[in-house]
C-alpha cells in the first residue's frame, strides 16, 4: 500500500468531530508504527537484553 493510500485510509476512519491536532497526531503515530514495521522487516532491531545493556551504560 502506498503512503498516500495509507494516509487516506487512516483519515477516512477518523470521526468528523476530530480536531486538526488529533488528526495530525494519529498520522504521526501511524508513521512511527510503519517505521517500526520496516525496521523489523529489515532486522534493524535490538533484543531486550541489548537495550538493557545500553540503558545500564547511561
Amino acid at each position: 500500500m502506498s503512503d498516500k493510500q495509507l494516509i487516506l485510509n487512516t483519515v477516512k476512519n477518523i470521526d468528523d468531530e476530530t480536531s486538526y491536532e488529533e488528526i495530525l497526531y494519529t498520522l504521526y503515530v501511524q508513521l512511527e508504527v510503519q517505521k517500526g514495521i520496516k525496521d523489523m522487516e529489515e532486522d534493524n532491531t535490538k533484543t531486550s537484553s541489548e537495550v538493557k545493556e545500553i540503558i545500564n551504560k547511561w
